[in-house]
């Protein structure tokens, strides 16, 4: 994962404040359950998008051996590949 727990934890309390004080949100649980469950959701997120990047890398290897990797060919092949995991997940990749 790229964030760590810390940063997760602030970019949630964000989010929660932000649709707190723009009264977005009217809760019917508890504030903490719902922080929770946005860390919860932002992990989840980091967490596919991880697994996407591991199968592509994966993939490239075992299907593509000629490219070297870091190349801007495996740079190019690594991203289309990304894309199409993430299409087939139902996920949109940032």
């Amino acid at each position: 994962m790229r964030l760590s727990e810390e940063r997760i934890a602030v970019l949630a309390r964000g989010i929660v404040d932000s649709l707190l004080d723009k009264e977005l949100v009217d809760l019917e649980i508890a504030e903490d359950r719902f922080l929770f469950l946005i860390e919860s959701a932002i992990i989840q997120d980091l967490k596919l998008e991880d697994q996407i990047d591991e199968e592509a890398t994966e993939f490239l290897r075992k299907h593509n051996a000629n490219l070297e990797e870091g190349s801007p060919e495996w740079e190019i092949e690594l991203d289309r590949k990304r894309e199409d995991l993430a299409v087939a997940k139902g996920y949109v990749i940032h």
